[in-house]
């Protein structure tokens, strides 16, 4: 090697090393392994070790939506097109548990999943090209997704979802939960905006893009009920007592029969000794 070859050799050496240092905090990096992860800008990938798993046969009183969304990542697993999928309705009644338990329902090592919040959807370009050569399939989970105005987060959402020009990685499905059908807040109904229904026009457009869309209700007595007795078998008791009225009065405490709430009622009598 002539002296110029080598100064030449240096310089690209110190070029490479003066890149590395100037990179921002979010520059995409490798997703390590494993099929649950969490991203931010500022500090990349890290691995959630302690999986909060949910196991599919826990949560009553939701098959149709287990059965679509099931349905829809393993055809997405599969590489089958896909559709994006927003899971609405009332709180507690198991949007992002059923989100949670993909993992377990599906046990394909070729699906993972990376949770994104909400202040960091404006980075998802830089997550996007981190996952492309990943062999993975990768479900993005945005959990309790809201609307908070026209900004730069919410057209990074639409542009991610469908109307940018350049096109996501085929490795890559978003699934949303919020508590809003449209992701539209009553305020914009009390809105001092001289136009507020551009505003919801925008936030229902966003909506929109999700090709599947879920709804969550309340639930009936009888299948509050059988949840509350599903959970205290997965609890290791029985059915103490008068429990019915204490799950009953349990959900009327908190104004909802939900599939948290009869989680937490069964928590509740499994924590007293059975009546004599």
């Amino acid at each position: 090697m002539s002296p110029s070859d080598d100064l030449l050799a240096r310089l690209d050496r110190i070029a490479l090393a003066l890149e590395a240092t100037s990179r921002a905090p979010g520059t995409p990096r490798t997703p390590p392994g494993g099929r649950a992860l969490s991203w931010s800008p500022a500090g990349g990938f890290r691995p959630v070790r302690r999986l909060s798993e949910v196991a599919p046969e826990l949560l009553i009183g939701i098959d149709r939506q287990k059965e679509a969304l099931y349905g829809n990542v393993r055809r997405f697993v599969a590489g089958a097109p896909a559709h994006d999928a927003l899971l609405w309705g009332e709180r507690g009644a198991g949007k992002s548990s059923l989100v949670r338990s993909l993992l377990t329902a599906i046990p394909d090592d070729a699906l993972a999943l990376v949770e994104v919040g909400e202040a960091h959807i404006a980075g998802v370009p830089t997550l996007l090209d981190a996952l492309e050569p990943d062999p993975r399939r990768w479900v993005l989970f945005f959990d309790d997704l809201s609307y908070a105005g026209a900004g730069d987060q919410s057209r990074e959402l639409k542009v991610l979802l469908e109307g940018g020009l350049e096109a996501r990685p085929a490795n890559t499905l978003v699934v949303a939960t919020s508590n809003r059908r449209h992701l539209v807040p009553e305020s914009f109904a009390r809105s001092d905006e001289i136009h507020p229904e551009e505003a919801v026009a925008e936030a229902v457009s966003l909506a929109d893009r999700f090709g599947l869309s879920l709804g969550f209700y309340s639930f009936d007595e009888p299948t509050y009920l059988a949840a509350v007795q599903r959970h205290l078998g997965a609890l290791g008791v029985g059915a103490p007592g008068d429990w019915q009225r204490t799950a009953l009065q349990w959900a009327l405490a908190r104004g909802i029969r939900s599939g948290r709430a009869a989680l937490q009622a069964a928590k509740e009598i499994a924590g007293h000794p059975a009546d004599p």
